[in-house]
């Protein structure tokens, strides 16, 4: 899951991700993060932005957590 600094959104689903579930954070502020965001072409993206399998599930907070929780099966 790719994250930004001081981003409210992020926090939140960070915060809220099912137990269990193992979810690299990418900081896509970094210079690391910057460069993988723009393989996946998502750097003018709204985040959080999920990628599973090269698939991109960007959109909002709620959707994101939508996906978690589906990967996870607890929905």
């Amino acid at each position: 899951m790719f994250t930004k600094n001081d981003c409210q959104k992020c926090e939140h689903v960070k915060g809220k991700m099912p137990k269990g579930l193992t979810v690299e954070i990418i900081n896509a502020d970094t210079v690391s993060g910057l460069a993988e965001a723009a393989y996946y072409e998502i750097v003018e993206k709204t985040f959080p932005v999920l990628v599973v399998d090269d698939e991109v599930f960007d959109g909002t907070a709620l959707q994101v957590l939508e996906k978690l929780n589906s990967l996870a099966g607890t929905n």
